[in-house]
């Protein structure tokens, strides 16, 4: 009980938060964003010590009070969206709703058992159904909720199916490495890779892998910006963080080794393939996600020094960055511009050069040019891919195609930015605050991790 104390902090909070929406109307709402962000970030000191064990988590924290910290600026959009007007009555459980859901990450980073790992993902996925169908007057929110909704359903059967062959074959959610190969010792091995099946399926729908990734491009356009981003980051180090747990008992044996590379190389050929026409940002961004998951995948095939995945939370790291990034840019160009398509970019090179320059370091980060941590994330993956020996396949070739179609739909952006002109009685993008300070650290990062990235990649 005493490791869950970080999670009852944090749902105490947001209990607290809740019954100050009730009782205390007049308080300004965003300031429930700025709480729940202080509150997020004071849980770090708790998993500090033992960092690679806790690293998922800290991931999560961190993703979560950015998201607060990115609501706080969008809240604009929030109270018209919310009540069609400037009121911001009823809107403070968007800035709530991201607490509950990182106790269910981080209680799923924590979890001994099967029943407790699932009971932490609903929590997770419970509160995301709600965050993405928040805006109730918006019918492409109303229409992502849905498909969430729906979709989500499907993979938590999935999931649940996975639980019960599991439970049915061994006798009991305990699961780890010892009573897995004991199973696979005897007649019940073709159950046990079944089960396996059905939970990697359920894990996907979340990392956003081949064949669940139906609901990424429609529901990441459709839901509120913040939403969209805590999806992008959060949601996908919980995915990985189950993932690898899904997967460590299994992680050396070549069947699963090899059904893991080929869902790493669908995964990068739907979404790179899929973001090369896309002309709305957030959907491209959609697919962008499913690309960057092929790229971490493939860091889950195999072992490091008796580790899976160890070099997997420096990509999910770099990604949140730049992620996050992309999407604070986007977020002020919908508030002023009024606009998430990639035209709306167009001139911001002339109306607001240091704003361009912050979205051109992220989206080349995203597409892997030397010098940026992107580029040596990737290169992670690759280097993984070659020593496993895949190289001598078919794996190695389509990373590199997929890479390097990144270079097309990521520089779209860029492209609108310097080569196409402002659109008339453009006024300069205003940049708040609390995003001018987070892109100037999210640029920072990026230019570091280039120049030193074993600096800012110490555990390897």
């Amino acid at each position: 009980m005493q490791a869950y104390i970080p999670e009852f902090i944090l749902a105490g909070l947001a209990m607290l938060l809740l019954l100050a929406e009730t009782f205390c109307k007049k308080t300004p709402k965003f300031i429930f964003g700025l709480i729940g962000a202080a509150g997020t970030l004071a849980m770090l000191p708790f998993y500090m010590e033992g960092l690679y064990d806790n690293i998922y988590i800290i991931l999560a924290l961190v993703a979560t009070a950015v998201t607060l910290l990115l609501s706080v600026d969008f809240r604009a959009v929030i109270n018209l969206s919310s009540n069609d007007s400037k009121s911001q009555d009823g809107t403070g459980e968007f800035y709530i709703l991201p607490l509950l859901a990182c106790v269910g990450i981080t209680s799923l980073c924590k979890a001994s058992n099967l029943v407790e790992l699932f009971v932490s993902l609903e929590v997770l996925t419970l509160s995301s159904f709600i965050m993405v169908g928040y805006f109730r007057r918006n019918l492409g929110s109303t229409e992502a909720g849905i498909k969430y909704l729906i979709l989500g359903a499907v993979s938590t059967g999935f999931l649940v199916f996975g639980l019960a062959w599991y439970f049915g074959i061994t006798g009991t959610f305990i699961y780890n490495e010892t009573i897995v190969s004991h199973a696979l010792a005897g007649q019940t091995a073709p159950a046990m890779y079944l089960a396996l099946a059905m939970l990697l399926l359920g894990t996907a729908f979340k990392i956003g892998a081949v064949p669940m990734q139906l609901w990424i491009p429609d529901v990441y356009q459709g839901a509120p910006t913040p939403v969209t981003a805590f999806l992008s980051v959060a949601s996908k180090v919980a995915g990985f963080a189950l993932f690898g747990i899904i997967l460590a008992p299994f992680a050396v044996l070549p069947p699963v080794e090899f059904v893991v590379a080929l869902m790493a190389a669908a995964t990068l050929l739907v979404g790179n393939l899929g973001a090369i026409p896309q002309t709305n940002l957030k959907r491209m961004m959609g697919y962008s996600s499913i690309a960057q998951a092929g790229f971490i995948l493939p860091l889950f095939i195999g072992t490091v020094d008796g580790k899976l995945a160890p070099n997997a939370p420096f990509y999910l790291a770099v990604y949140l960055v730049m992620t996050f990034g992309a999407f604070f840019a986007l977020a002020m160009i919908r508030i002023q511009r009024g606009s998430e398509e990639i035209s709306a970019f167009r001139g911001l090179g002339k109306t607001n050069p240091r704003l361009a320059l912050a979205v051109t370091i992220m989206f080349a980060s995203l597409a892997g040019v030397p010098l940026t941590a992107g580029f040596f994330a990737k290169m992670i993956s690759f280097v993984h891919v070659i020593n496993t020996g895949l190289y001598l396949g078919w794996m190695l070739p389509v990373m590199i195609v997929c890479a390097a179609s990144g270079f097309y739909y990521y520089f779209k952006v860029i492209r609108s930015m310097y080569w196409d002109k402002p659109a008339e009685n453009a006024e300069p993008v205003q940049v708040p605050a609390i995003s001018g300070v987070m892109l100037a650290a999210f640029s920072i990062f990026i230019v570091l991790g280039g120049l030193m990235p074993l600096f800012l990649n110490p555990i390897r």
